[in-house]
Protein backbone atom coordinates (compact mmCIF):
# COMPACT_ATOMS: atom_id res chain seq x y z
CA UNK A 1 0.00 0.00 0.00
CA UNK A 2 1.13 3.92 -0.15
CA UNK A 3 2.98 5.06 2.42
CA UNK A 4 1.17 7.98 1.87
CA UNK A 5 -2.28 6.44 3.01
CA UNK A 6 -4.19 7.47 6.15
CA UNK A 7 -3.82 4.61 8.76
CA UNK A 8 -7.66 4.43 9.05
CA UNK A 9 -7.46 3.93 4.70
CA UNK A 10 -5.43 0.97 5.38
CA UNK A 11 -7.39 -0.98 7.88
CA UNK A 12 -10.84 0.24 5.57
CA UNK A 13 -9.03 -1.31 2.51
CA UNK A 14 -7.85 -4.16 4.78
CA UNK A 15 -11.56 -4.89 6.21
CA UNK A 16 -13.21 -4.32 2.81
CA UNK A 17 -10.98 -7.16 1.42
CA UNK A 18 -11.56 -9.45 4.43
CA UNK A 19 -15.38 -8.96 3.74
CA UNK A 20 -15.78 -9.61 0.38
CA UNK A 21 -12.03 -10.56 -0.88
CA UNK A 22 -12.83 -12.77 -3.20
CA UNK A 23 -12.84 -11.15 -7.10
CA UNK A 24 -16.06 -12.07 -8.58
CA UNK A 25 -14.80 -14.31 -11.26
CA UNK A 26 -13.31 -16.81 -9.08
CA UNK A 27 -17.09 -16.76 -6.54
CA UNK A 28 -18.73 -17.75 -9.96
CA UNK A 29 -16.09 -20.66 -10.63
CA UNK A 30 -14.38 -18.71 -13.70
CA UNK A 31 -10.83 -18.72 -13.94
CA UNK A 32 -9.35 -15.56 -15.45
CA UNK A 33 -7.31 -16.67 -18.64
CA UNK A 34 -6.90 -14.90 -21.61
CA UNK A 35 -8.64 -17.35 -23.95
CA UNK A 36 -11.90 -17.48 -25.38
CA UNK A 37 -13.89 -19.34 -23.11
CA UNK A 38 -13.05 -17.57 -19.91
CA UNK A 39 -13.49 -14.19 -21.64
CA UNK A 40 -16.73 -15.54 -22.81
CA UNK A 41 -17.70 -16.44 -19.73
CA UNK A 42 -16.60 -13.46 -18.09
CA UNK A 43 -18.53 -11.33 -20.62
CA UNK A 44 -21.87 -13.37 -20.08
CA UNK A 45 -21.39 -12.80 -16.39
CA UNK A 46 -21.47 -9.11 -16.65
CA UNK A 47 -24.87 -9.04 -18.37
CA UNK A 48 -26.46 -11.37 -15.88
CA UNK A 49 -25.29 -9.50 -12.76
CA UNK A 50 -25.08 -5.73 -14.02
CA UNK A 51 -28.99 -5.10 -13.91
CA UNK A 52 -29.25 -6.88 -10.54
CA UNK A 53 -26.01 -6.49 -9.19
CA UNK A 54 -23.42 -8.53 -7.81
CA UNK A 55 -26.22 -10.54 -5.34
CA UNK A 56 -26.54 -14.12 -4.47
CA UNK A 57 -28.93 -14.89 -7.01
CA UNK A 58 -27.09 -12.88 -9.93
CA UNK A 59 -23.79 -14.88 -9.01
CA UNK A 60 -25.62 -18.01 -8.94
CA UNK A 61 -27.29 -17.30 -12.39
CA UNK A 62 -23.99 -16.35 -13.81
CA UNK A 63 -22.47 -19.29 -12.50
CA UNK A 64 -25.14 -21.73 -14.29
CA UNK A 65 -24.39 -20.34 -17.70
CA UNK A 66 -21.29 -20.35 -17.87
CA UNK A 67 -20.59 -23.55 -16.60
CA UNK A 68 -23.02 -25.22 -18.92
CA UNK A 69 -22.25 -23.56 -22.26
CA UNK A 70 -18.35 -22.87 -22.20
CA UNK A 71 -18.57 -20.72 -25.46
CA UNK A 72 -19.73 -18.72 -27.69
CA UNK A 73 -20.77 -21.47 -30.15
CA UNK A 74 -22.49 -23.67 -27.26
CA UNK A 75 -24.88 -20.85 -26.63
CA UNK A 76 -25.62 -19.93 -29.82
CA UNK A 77 -26.63 -23.25 -30.85
CA UNK A 78 -28.71 -23.84 -27.73
CA UNK A 79 -32.26 -23.85 -27.58
CA UNK A 80 -33.95 -20.51 -26.10
CA UNK A 81 -36.12 -22.51 -23.58
CA UNK A 82 -33.28 -24.52 -22.21
CA UNK A 83 -31.59 -21.32 -21.04
CA UNK A 84 -34.34 -19.65 -19.57
CA UNK A 85 -34.88 -23.13 -17.68
CA UNK A 86 -31.79 -22.59 -16.36
CA UNK A 87 -31.46 -19.30 -15.94
CA UNK A 88 -34.96 -19.11 -13.87
CA UNK A 89 -34.44 -20.36 -10.99
CA UNK A 90 -31.47 -18.16 -10.14
CA UNK A 91 -33.13 -15.09 -11.49
CA UNK A 92 -36.52 -15.18 -9.78
CA UNK A 93 -36.60 -13.32 -6.62
CA UNK A 94 -33.76 -11.24 -8.18
CA UNK A 95 -35.94 -9.59 -11.41
CA UNK A 96 -38.76 -7.01 -10.72
CA UNK A 97 -41.89 -8.49 -12.27
CA UNK A 98 -42.59 -11.81 -13.28
CA UNK A 99 -39.69 -14.43 -13.03
CA UNK A 100 -40.51 -16.66 -15.80
CA UNK A 101 -40.53 -13.67 -18.38
CA UNK A 102 -37.91 -12.08 -16.95
CA UNK A 103 -36.08 -15.50 -17.57
CA UNK A 104 -37.13 -16.18 -21.13
CA UNK A 105 -36.26 -12.07 -22.00
CA UNK A 106 -32.61 -12.75 -20.60
CA UNK A 107 -32.19 -15.98 -22.63
CA UNK A 108 -33.07 -14.64 -25.82
CA UNK A 109 -30.50 -11.54 -25.72
CA UNK A 110 -27.58 -14.29 -24.26
CA UNK A 111 -28.20 -16.48 -27.15
CA UNK A 112 -28.48 -13.46 -29.63
CA UNK A 113 -25.27 -11.88 -27.43
CA UNK A 114 -23.18 -15.26 -28.41
CA UNK A 115 -24.20 -15.39 -32.19
CA UNK A 116 -23.59 -12.06 -32.73
CA UNK A 117 -20.06 -12.66 -30.78
CA UNK A 118 -19.49 -15.51 -33.07
CA UNK A 119 -20.58 -14.28 -35.85
CA UNK A 120 -18.65 -11.06 -35.75
CA UNK A 121 -15.65 -12.13 -33.67
CA UNK A 122 -15.49 -15.94 -34.30
CA UNK A 123 -16.32 -16.54 -30.79
CA UNK A 124 -12.91 -14.68 -29.58
CA UNK A 125 -13.33 -11.40 -27.17
CA UNK A 126 -9.12 -11.52 -28.30
CA UNK A 127 -10.42 -10.44 -32.01
CA UNK A 128 -12.66 -7.39 -30.76
CA UNK A 129 -9.21 -6.34 -29.34
CA UNK A 130 -6.99 -6.12 -31.59
CA UNK A 131 -9.63 -4.35 -33.64
CA UNK A 132 -9.71 -1.92 -30.82
CA UNK A 133 -5.73 -1.94 -31.04
CA UNK A 134 -5.89 -2.08 -27.36
CA UNK A 135 -7.61 1.18 -26.61
CA UNK A 136 -10.28 1.04 -24.14
CA UNK A 137 -12.75 3.67 -25.01
CA UNK A 138 -12.63 1.76 -28.28
CA UNK A 139 -12.86 -1.49 -26.67
CA UNK A 140 -15.75 -0.16 -24.80
CA UNK A 141 -17.46 0.70 -28.01
CA UNK A 142 -17.13 -3.01 -29.47
CA UNK A 143 -18.65 -4.25 -26.85
CA UNK A 144 -21.83 -2.42 -26.65
CA UNK A 145 -22.61 -3.15 -30.09
CA UNK A 146 -23.29 -6.38 -29.24
CA UNK A 147 -26.65 -7.69 -28.30
CA UNK A 148 -27.18 -6.88 -24.31
CA UNK A 149 -24.32 -5.26 -23.58
CA UNK A 150 -25.13 -1.87 -21.97
CA UNK A 151 -22.62 -0.07 -20.35
CA UNK A 152 -23.27 -0.99 -16.70
CA UNK A 153 -22.27 -4.78 -18.52
CA UNK A 154 -18.96 -3.22 -19.83
CA UNK A 155 -17.98 -1.92 -16.55
CA UNK A 156 -18.60 -5.29 -15.08
CA UNK A 157 -16.27 -7.14 -17.87
CA UNK A 158 -13.74 -3.92 -17.64
CA UNK A 159 -13.32 -4.60 -13.68
CA UNK A 160 -12.43 -8.17 -14.02
CA UNK A 161 -10.93 -8.44 -17.11
CA UNK A 162 -7.78 -5.38 -16.31
CA UNK A 163 -5.91 -8.46 -14.78
CA UNK A 164 -5.63 -9.51 -18.46
CA UNK A 165 -5.70 -6.71 -20.62
CA UNK A 166 -3.41 -4.57 -19.00
CA UNK A 167 -4.33 -1.39 -20.88
CA UNK A 168 -7.77 -1.46 -18.87
CA UNK A 169 -5.82 -1.23 -15.33
CA UNK A 170 -6.85 0.58 -13.42
CA UNK A 171 -10.13 0.97 -13.54
CA UNK A 172 -13.39 0.70 -11.04
CA UNK A 173 -16.94 0.41 -11.76
CA UNK A 174 -19.26 3.21 -10.56
CA UNK A 175 -20.49 1.16 -7.60
CA UNK A 176 -17.29 0.31 -6.48
CA UNK A 177 -16.47 4.35 -6.46
CA UNK A 178 -19.77 5.42 -4.72
CA UNK A 179 -18.77 3.15 -2.19
CA UNK A 180 -15.25 4.02 -2.39
CA UNK A 181 -16.35 7.78 -1.76
CA UNK A 182 -18.38 6.85 1.28
CA UNK A 183 -15.54 4.80 2.95
CA UNK A 184 -13.12 7.10 2.86
CA UNK A 185 -10.84 5.06 0.60
CA UNK A 186 -11.03 7.55 -2.47
CA UNK A 187 -12.94 8.84 -5.42
CA UNK A 188 -11.44 7.39 -8.96
CA UNK A 189 -9.88 4.18 -9.74
CA UNK A 190 -6.00 5.59 -9.72
CA UNK A 191 -7.02 6.22 -6.00
CA UNK A 192 -7.97 2.57 -5.62
CA UNK A 193 -4.41 1.85 -6.95
CA UNK A 194 -2.58 3.04 -4.00
CA UNK A 195 -3.96 0.56 -1.75
CA UNK A 196 -2.35 -2.05 -4.49
CA UNK A 197 -1.02 -1.51 -7.74
CA UNK A 198 -1.11 -4.65 -9.31
CA UNK A 199 -4.17 -5.25 -11.49
CA UNK A 200 -5.45 -8.53 -9.76
CA UNK A 201 -5.65 -6.19 -6.23
CA UNK A 202 -6.77 -3.34 -7.93
CA UNK A 203 -10.17 -6.09 -9.48
CA UNK A 204 -10.35 -7.39 -5.92
CA UNK A 205 -10.97 -4.49 -4.23
CA UNK A 206 -13.27 -2.87 -6.80
CA UNK A 207 -15.06 -5.90 -6.96
CA UNK A 208 -15.45 -5.75 -2.96
CA UNK A 209 -16.27 -2.05 -3.07
CA UNK A 210 -19.21 -3.18 -5.88
CA UNK A 211 -20.48 -5.71 -3.55
CA UNK A 212 -20.96 -3.42 -0.89
CA UNK A 213 -22.54 -0.91 -2.15
CA UNK A 214 -24.99 -3.30 -3.73
CA UNK A 215 -25.88 -4.90 -0.45
CA UNK A 216 -25.81 -1.50 1.65
CA UNK A 217 -22.86 -3.04 4.38
CA UNK A 218 -20.82 0.23 4.62
CA UNK A 219 -21.61 0.13 8.65
CA UNK A 220 -20.88 -3.32 8.94
CA UNK A 221 -17.59 -2.40 7.20
CA UNK A 222 -17.02 0.61 9.50
CA UNK A 223 -18.02 -1.67 12.61
CA UNK A 224 -15.23 -4.13 11.78
CA UNK A 225 -12.44 -1.21 11.78
CA UNK A 226 -13.72 -0.27 15.18
CA UNK A 227 -13.40 -3.59 16.16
Amino acid sequence: MDDTLREEQKLTARAVLAREGRGFAEEIGLGRTDNPASLFGLLVAAVVVAPRGETSGAARAAHELTNRWHTATDLAAADEQDVAKELGAAVEGVDRGDGDDSASGSAATLVALATALADDWGGDLRALREHAGHDPARERELLTALPGVDDGAVDVFLREVQVLWDEVAPFADTRALRAAAALGLGESAPDLARYGDRPEKIGRLAGALARIDVEGSHDEVRRAIAG
